[in-house]
């Protein structure tokens, strides 16, 4: 494959030897769950509230439909995969990757940052009375 640009607002992620840009919008979430036929954290969770991992058909079906490269096949995404378990890797990592790209587009919801921690000193000036 040639040489891959990053484009804007992309995730870029390694399947074997390809290389996909990957991005979670609107589009691309309805692309999915209708492939699945389900939502996208049904995958992640039994009705019970475990986590439970998905098969590996349906992570490439979240990668197929965020993908943002042209010209990507389901053959060309099988190979990846194929290349993927090759080298080492499991069905364990790919959930952990994908997971993680979800959770950095947002889909789990925005983080809270945690309170910034001080020595106890207040970080308002205050003034003194005359």
């Amino acid at each position: 494959m040639g040489k891959v640009v990053k484009m804007p607002n992309t995730t870029e992620f390694h399947l074997g030897e390809l290389t996909l840009q990957l991005r979670l919008d609107g589009s691309a979430i309805l692309k999915i769950e209708k492939r699945l036929d389900e939502g996208i954290m049904g995958l992640f969770v039994k009705k019970q509230g475990e986590v439970k991992l998905p098969p590996a058909n349906s992570l490439l079906i979240i990668l197929q439909g965020a993908n943002q490269t042209s010209g990507v096949t389901e053959k060309a995404l099988v190979q990846g995969f194929e290349q993927y378990i090759e080298s080492g890797k499991t069905t364990m990592n790919l959930f952990e990757e994908i997971n993680q790209f979800l959770d950095d587009s947002g889909f789990f919801g925005k983080k809270e940052t945690e309170p910034e921690v001080t020595s106890g000193e207040s970080l308002d000036k205050e003034t003194e009375p005359d």
